[in-house]
């Protein structure tokens, strides 16, 4: 499946939203956590939310790991044709003595 660059712009942007979110869901929850004598429930909640955003951040971090695999495949497929391009050239210019 080929993506276009705007799509690729488009997953980019998206996942830094998500991070701009996770950083003030985690802001907010460090402010909370430092209120005077939190409840027990309130430090339970808190710890609940804590790992929600633990495995949020685990998710989107793999997802900017797979694009990342897929801009260097990408690399790799243009520098292996430019490779071949290259070499055919090299070999026209060999057969044909220009």
């Amino acid at each position: 499946m080929h993506h276009s660059h705007a799509d690729r712009e488009r997953e980019f942007q998206s996942l830094n939203d998500v991070f701009d979110g996770l950083q003030r869901r985690m802001r907010n929850l460090e402010d909370q956590m430092e209120s005077p004598n939190p409840s027990d429930v309130r430090m339970k909640e808190y710890w609940d939310e804590l790992t929600e955003l633990r495995l949020q951040l685990a998710e989107n971090r793999q997802k900017v790991e797979k694009m990342q695999n897929k801009r260097f495949n990408s690399f790799a497929v243009a520098a292996c044709l430019f490779f071949i391009c290259f070499l055919v050239y090299g070999l026209y210019v060999l057969v044909n003595g220009v």
